[in-house]
């Protein structure tokens, strides 16, 4: 099993709206995408959240 944390440092005010609503937003997020590279590059990452 991999086990991987995501932080994030918010903006004051972002998307119309503050942190603590934007938070919150982010909260209810009820799904999530992974994806796996396809293009073989040093630029590139492994994976993307």
């Amino acid at each position: 099993m991999i086990k991987h944390i995501v932080m994030w440092k918010l903006k004051d005010f972002a998307e119309e709206a503050n942190k603590a609503v934007n938070a919150q937003k982010i909260k209810e997020i009820k799904h999530i995408e992974v994806g796996i590279n396809i293009i073989n590059s040093d630029a590139s990452a492994d994976v993307a959240l």
